[in-house]
């Protein structure tokens, strides 16, 4: 969402998050790349009972054999792993720092007020504010987001 790709139109068709072959026995591989096709909400997902949707799965969705009347919450550091590394998050953070480009140019400091409103509902500290310009010039506005799409304030609702 805070990257302006979530497709939040209702209803129409779903996505899968893999690629099915089917031989004797159907095989199914995660996708590698995410397409805006699969930028919906998690329900809009077609899962099949035998695949394993490595972004799904870390985040305990529940096995599709049985029903599950509660979801499972749990924090794992293969979590923090998929979150760090994964291409749909290196691709949100991307999109987000194009996102940021065209709300505030090529002003540093507006670009990270306008990133923690995104993320964080709120405007960054001065002292937030110095990180930050510090680690863009060093690693460019991708890497702030990516940093800043992996925080505690971020991911956990308090």
């Amino acid at each position: 969402m805070v990257a302006d790709k979530l497709d939040t139109r209702r209803g129409g068709p779903g996505f899968r998050l893999y690629h099915s072959m089917q031989d004797n026995v159907c095989t199914y591989v995660p996708l590698d790349k995410h397409g805006p096709e699969t930028y919906r909400r998690a329900v809009y997902h077609q899962n099949s009972r035998a695949s394993v949707v490595d972004l799904m799965t870390e985040f305990d969705q529940p096995d599709c054999t049985f029903s599950a009347p509660k979801r499972a919450e749990t924090t794992t550091p293969l979590q923090s792993l998929t979150m760090l590394n994964h291409s749909f998050t290196l691709d949100m953070a991307a999109a987000l720092a194009e996102r940021l480009k065209q709300e505030a140019d090529d002003d540093v400091a507006a670009q990270v007020d306008r990133v923690y409103r995104l993320c964080y509902s709120r405007p960054a500290t001065k002292e937030e504010v110095s990180a930050c310009r510090q680690l863009v010039d060093r690693h460019g506005l991708a890497a702030l987001c990516h940093v800043l799409l992996n925080t505690s304030e971020m991911i956990y609702v308090r």
